[in-house]
């Protein structure tokens, strides 16, 4: 009787392990059919490989005397990014909204909206299902970025890939090497510099959307500002437009890690 059982554990834990095998095989091709599609998807739209990343910028508190204003420079992000070529993208899929990128690291992709919150969870930008999805704004966001408060959602993907990165920016030194989030869009491109940056719960202001009072605008900023795992410098007006980049976390199945920033220049593309 006992060998029947020392059989059967070993049939049992084979199983487990074959099955076990076969997962981690289909994520890892999951993983490359993804970033195949997303290359294709950089090729297509002239996205380039390599991009610098701009300086950190430092706003004065309330009450402070502002900073002097450092003599003004051009930012070579724009320039190389007002070349993207969304139409590109967009004949493809005219779900594309943008590209979001931030210099210097992998987090560059076609940004997506549907008209809900769940299709591009599992399915690229180009419509492919897999498990990496894409990143895309809330259905609900104006798709000319001109809403105060706009949500942008990613996986987190154990690769690093998507919004895989965005947790390092509980490290003050990685939000120093990379201060600033931009989104080339229809009207140009945008420069987003990150000021605050936490994990909280489905549940909390972060995914408010009734933010039409300036009292209330002022109140959620100094919110995040408080919740912040870094001190960033930046404190944005009220009357800035925000984007939050929202991803999941190994914590629990209810938080998010958060990555806020503020509109701080654009240009037209021409």
């Amino acid at each position: 009787m006992k060998g029947k059982w020392i059989k059967a554990l070993k049939i049992v834990l084979a199983a487990i392990l074959v099955v076990g095998l076969a997962v981690v095989l289909y994520r890892q091709m999951e993983y490359a059919n993804g970033a195949a599609d997303y290359d294709e998807a950089a090729a297509l739209a002239g996205v380039p490989k390599s991009l610098p990343s701009a300086a950190p910028a430092v706003t004065a508190a309330p009450g402070e005397s502002p900073a002097p204003e450092p003599a003004e420079e051009p930012d070579p992000a724009l320039a190389l990014l007002a070349q993207v070529d969304l139409a590109a993208l967009q004949e493809v899929n005219n779900d594309v909204r943008g590209w979001i990128c931030i210099p210097d690291t992998e987090l560059s992709y076609p940004l997506m909206q549907g008209t809900d919150n769940q299709y591009y969870l599992n399915h690229t930008w180009q419509g492919n299902r897999n498990g990496v999805g894409a990143i895309f704004l809330d259905y609900r966001a104006s798709a000319d970025f001109t809403d105060f408060y706009t949500l942008i959602y990613g996986h987190r993907m154990n690769n690093t890939s998507m919004f895989g990165s965005i947790a390092q920016y509980k490290n003050v030194e990685y939000w120093q090497a990379h201060p600033s989030v931009y989104i080339i869009c229809e009207d140009g491109v945008k420069r987003y510099d990150i000021f605050s940056t936490f994990e909280t719960d489905v549940y909390s202001d972060v995914y408010r959307r009734s933010l039409r009072t300036a009292e209330d605008r002022e109140a959620f900023l100094a919110w995040c500002l408080e919740q912040s795992a870094i001190d960033t410098g930046v404190v944005p007006a009220a009357d800035r437009n925000i984007i939050t980049l929202s991803t999941c976390t190994n914590s629990n199945r209810d938080h998010r890690w958060v990555v806020l920033a503020a509109l701080a220049d654009s240009m037209e593309i021409t």
